[in-house]
Parts: C-alpha cells; structure tokens; sequence
C-alpha cells in the first residue's frame, strides 16, 4: 500500500469520537461480570471452534470487545479475522450489533428492556497458514493448542481481571489435555474448569491431542512441575523422559536465580509439529511452546530446544511477575508501548542462554557458540548506523512481522538478542566495580524475588530498573543504558563479553549452533564469508551490503543455480570457496530472479569464515563463573 500523509485534525477528531462512544458503551455496563463460557473443540481436526457464552447484561447500550493486545505478542495480534458466524441474543430474540468505524475490535449492541442475560455464540477458524503466535495455525489431525483469547468476547468498562470466566471445554474423544486451568470436573462430556478471572483464563492456554505425555518434574520450592508433551506422532515422543532429570535442574537453578517463585505451579506445554506456528509465548503458570516434530529425536534440535524452554520459563518472573508499566494493557484494548523490552525480552533471552548452561542441557562450549553466532549476526548489520537499539523496542510490534529481505539495513527485533550483551556488560562491572561480591545474580533476587507467591503483577519503569543497580553497586547505569540504547552503535558493543575474557573471532571452523541450524532448517549459512544463506528451496536470503554478495549485486530471493562452474549445492559451494581461497579470480554464483539469468562474481578469497568465542589471554574466565551450577 501507499502510505499516507499525516491529516492530525481529522485523525484526532475520529479518535475523540470513538471514545466518547466506547465511553457511552461502558457506562452502561457493571463493574463485576461472570461469564460462562462453553467452548467446543471436538471439531479441532477440521480447524474449527465453537464458542457461546453468557454474559449478564443490562438494559440500554453495550460494547462487546474482543482481545487486542496480546500480552507476550507485544502487538495488536487478536485473530478478530478469524471470528465468523457471530451472533448475539437477549431474552430468546436475536439483536442486531455494529462494529465500531474506528476500532474494529469493539462491537456496538442495545440490550432490550427487561433483559438480563446477553447470549453469544460464534465460530473461530484455525487458519491452514499465516498468521503469528495464537493467531497462527493452532492445529492438526492430532492435536491443537487452544488459546482463550482467540475465542473471549467480554463487556467493556471492567478490567480483564475484574470479570470472572467459568470456562467448559469440550474435546474431541479419545484426546487428553494439559493447563493450569484447575479441572473441577466433568459435565455432558466436556471438562469444567474452575471459575477464573479474564487475564487468568487467557494467560491459561490448553494443548490437546491424541499423543499427549506429561513428565512429572517434581516439587520445588512448594510448587509441582511438570512438561506436557504433544505430537503429530506417538514416534516422536520417543526419548521424552530422557527430558525429566534435566529440566528438573533447570527448575532449581531458576528457583536459586531468582529467589523465590510467583506461581502456584509451572507447566511447560511443548507442542511437536510441522504443521503450526512455531515460537514460544509465556504465561504466569505455564508457556505454549511449538517447535519441529522430530525435534525429541534429532540431537541437532534436541540442543535448541533448552533455549526455548529456558526462556519461556524465566518469563514467569521477567515479563509475567514483574512487567513494564507500558506492556499493561488492563482490557487488551489500551495500546502496548515496547520502550522495555530490552528487559522484558532482552534480560530473558540472555538467561535463556545462561540457565540451560548452568543446568547442563549445554556445554559451556555450546553457549559460546550461540553467543558467537549471535554477535556475529548482530555485527554484521548495517542498519545500526541509522537505527538505536532503542528504536527497534518501540518499533516491535511493526518489526515482528517485516519481511526477512532488508532484515541487515532494517534491523529487525533486535532487543532479544543484542541485549545479552547490554546484561554482560551489567554483569561484568556489577563484578568488577564490587571486587566479586555482587553479579547480576544479586539483581535478579532483589528485583524478582520476595516470598513465594502465586501469580502477582508488580509493574516497573526504566528508572526502578537504574535505582536497583544503583542500591547493589552505585555507578552511572543510566548513562550505560543510553550509550546501549539511545545512541548508534555502528558496531555491536562488545565490552561485556571482553570483560567477561573472551572476544568474538572467526575461523574455518563450523560453528556448532549455526549447525544445528542449518540441519534443522535444511539452510546454508554463508553469510560470514560470501554474505547470504540459502533456504532449502535454493533461495538466496537477506543478502548483508558490506559483503562480496552485497557489492557483487546478488538480491535477496535470487534462485540458486550454479557456482564455480557447477550446478548449485552445497558441496559446489563449500568447494568453490576452497578454490578460491589464496587466489585473484571471483567466485562465479549464477542465479534465477524471476524471468532473468544474472552471474554474480564475488570478490572473496578468505575460504570458509565462522564464528567463535576465543579467550582472551590475561584476563579472569568470567563467564566461566556466570555459567557455573548454583542449584541443588
């Protein structure tokens, strides 16, 4: 589309009418509501939901929402296009309802006189493909995840935590389930939940299927642990508890991490499919994680997968019990402002890496090797001399879904990954700047911790965030986070990693987490040498600009066809680059794009280049010291 030019006056006129509208709608309403809500899945298989619920009313004008800001999407993602065959009724009588012209997730309805109940019922439809997090395909033939938010229509004016859900669920036969959602019991073939608010249903999705383990982990620290697990196939499942003891250690190197817990039990919901969206997106007392349907039986996404699981987990306390006062969004509806995310995103993803090392899922030489391909990436981005850490935060929920095509002079949501090296850094000089008597360890308890609890919300601000390092080490954090954040960084600030005695350095040697990769992906990564990757359908992918395939003019989407002479492969490359090392002559790449034949000769001569972390001679293995076991 073509964008348009700012018109201030009448945008702000139709935003100012649309809330005296919603305003109008909510006086109306009250501010305790119970909901039941009566879900019917056992059509799942075919992609299809059936949904009804009753919501006490009264007379006169009412707004009906359905959610839009996700939390853990960071975006206004609510799948409201998937919402079909909607209809609403009072007092036995079908009425009319309207959506609202400017916010398209508020439904406009007058309850008649004398009625007191509002019935609704409607259809929600898994999409076969598109779509991100729960608003991406959700399921198969042989299982689905089931999240509430896809289905929740509730009145405006309470808050989400306000309104009370007693939620039912019906399940095709012979499928089993996991939640945290307490069971209470049975009634006409669907399972009855126990009564819970809005936020607490919708931070409570169900994973289904006809191939469903769940591990016991064990109690720690008062609270029962456990990792559900489906599968397209009873194959896949092969190895599971081989799962048990490890993660069991992941729990208690979290639990010493941070304290205490804030949750009344934990539940990982670990989907195995090819077929649904992958990613991961916590919750309070559990996360929905959805990964490759061999990933159990494959050691090279066996290895990644700790990271998820780890990082979804440190959620439960960065980002569920603890979140950014900007990421509230009370009634799904108020925008979500992502200024925090280098913490809520950036300090979980840098002790997703840290925890799977201290509870031996990885190998310290594993953790250098994702941190390697990691600084690697992050380096190579052109975009940092235009764009702020900072920016790409603010920007989340447009950057999410950019295309992979400019992703180096775009930037993309850079805060998960390049603020492992903001908490380094924060590591590193909490260590140094105490003589070793405090680390970032000191911060996650004091900020984090407490008492044992179950789910609270406690929200923060940047400023909570340099008061606390402050009271631990005194020093100008404030300062530090505006060099990471606000200014350009050209290059990724790496001190952090070199204080902690190590740098980043490239050689012949393949890089063992950019391997696995590639095996999981079935890509090559040449980006390090040539500068592009290709996809398994032989498609060239983001090509860097300051790389022998940038300035030789190779796009991104160009279709291998040759190298060196040779039709495309992988060996054709890994060979051309063998030849072409120490010499003068271009390596010679011919590609498809579109209707037109282009030969590409790339200045390189350096042979296979890729990522590692190398010791620092004379300095102290600090991150040695980071990676180290603390719990049981």
């Amino acid at each position: 589309m073509k964008p348009m030019l700012r018109r201030s006056r009448p945008v702000v006129l139709l935003a100012a009418l649309a809330a005296l509208a919603l305003a109008a709608g909510a006086a109306a309403q009250t501010s305790a509501t119970s909901i039941a809500l009566s879900l019917d899945a056992s059509q799942v298989a075919q992609r299809i939901l059936h949904v009804q619920s009753e919501i006490p009313v009264a007379p006169g004008p009412l707004t009906l929402l359905y959610p839009k800001w996700i939390p853990g999407e960071h975006g206004p993602t609510g799948p409201l296009v998937n919402l079909v065959d909607l209809r609403l009724s009072a007092g036995g009588k079908e009425i009319a309802w309207e959506r609202d012209p400017v916010e398209m997730y508020a439904l406009h309805v007058t309850i008649p006189p004398g009625a007191t109940r509002l019935s609704t019922q409607a259809d929600f439809l898994f999409p076969a493909e598109g779509g991100s997090f729960s608003a991406g395909p959700g399921a198969t033939d042989f299982l689905a995840v089931i999240s509430w938010n896809t289905v929740a229509l509730y009145p405006q004016g309470p808050s989400a935590e306000a309104i009370r859900v007693t939620p039912t669920l019906r399940l095709p036969a012979g499928w089993s389930f996991a939640t945290a959602l307490g069971k209470q019991g049975e009634e006409g073939g669907a399972v009855r939940f126990a009564p819970v608010s809005l936020s607490t249903l919708i931070d409570s999705p169900v994973l289904t299927g006809t191939h469903l383990v769940e591990l016991d982990l064990g109690e720690h620290a008062g609270a029962r642990h456990h990792l559900a697990i489906a599968a397209d196939r009873a194959a896949d499942l092969a190895g599971a508890g081989d799962l048990s003891a490890p993660m069991s250690r992941l729990v208690d190197e979290a639990l010493t991490l941070f304290g205490a817990r804030h949750y009344g039990s934990y539940r990982w919901l670990l989907t195995l499919s090819d077929h649904v969206e992958h990613f991961g997106l916590e919750h309070h007392e559990s996360s929905d994680d959805r990964t490759d349907e061999e990933t159990l039986v494959k050691e090279t996404s066996k290895r990644p997968l700790a990271g998820l699981l780890a990082h979804e987990f440190v959620h439960s306390w960065n980002g569920k019990h603890r979140r950014p006062e900007g990421l509230l969004s009370p009634d799904y509806l108020r925008p979500m402002q992502g200024a925090l995310l280098w913490v809520y995103e950036g300090l979980t993803e840098h002790l997703g890496l840290v925890l799977p090392a201290r509870a031996g899922l990885w190998t310290p030489e594993y953790y250098r090797e994702q941190v390697a391909a990691i600084a690697a990436g992050l380096d190579t981005e052109t975009g940092r001399a235009w764009r702020p850490l900072h920016d790409t935060t603010v920007a989340a929920q447009i950057l999410y879904g950019s295309p992979p095509d400019g992703r180096a002079r775009r930037r993309s949501t850079d805060f998960y990954e390049e603020s492992i090296f903001i908490w380094l850094d924060v590591d590193t000089l909490l260590r140094e700047r105490s003589q070793g008597r405090v680390t970032l360890d000191d911060f996650c308890r004091r900020f984090y911790g407490g008492a044992n609890s179950g789910p609270t919300l406690v929200p923060y601000t940047r400023d909570d965030i340099v008061k606390t390092l402050n009271d631990l080490v005194p020093f100008d954090w404030q300062g530090l986070l505006i060099d990471h954040l606000d200014h350009m960084q050209p290059r990724l600030p790496m001190q952090g990693l070199e204080r902690s005695g190590w740098r980043l350095v490239y050689n012949d040697r393949p890089n063992q987490a950019i391997a696995d990769n590639e095996a999981r992906r079935e890509n090559h990564d040449w980006r390090f040498s040539l500068g592009f990757a290709v996809s398994k359908e032989d498609r060239v992918g983001d090509v860097l600009p300051d790389s022998p395939a940038g300035r030789a003019g190779m796009v991104a989407g160009e279709k291998m066809l040759g190298v060196g002479g040779h039709v495309y492969s992988e060996r054709a490359v890994e060979a051309a680059l063998a030849e072409a090392k120490g010499g003068s002559a271009p390596l010679e790449v011919v590609a498809a794009d579109g209707d037109a034949i282009r030969i590409h000769r790339l200045d390189y001569h350096g042979g296979p280049r890729y990522p590692h972390l190398e010791r620092i001679d004379g300095k102290p293995d600090v991150l040695g010291e980071i990676l180290k076991a603390r719990g049981k």
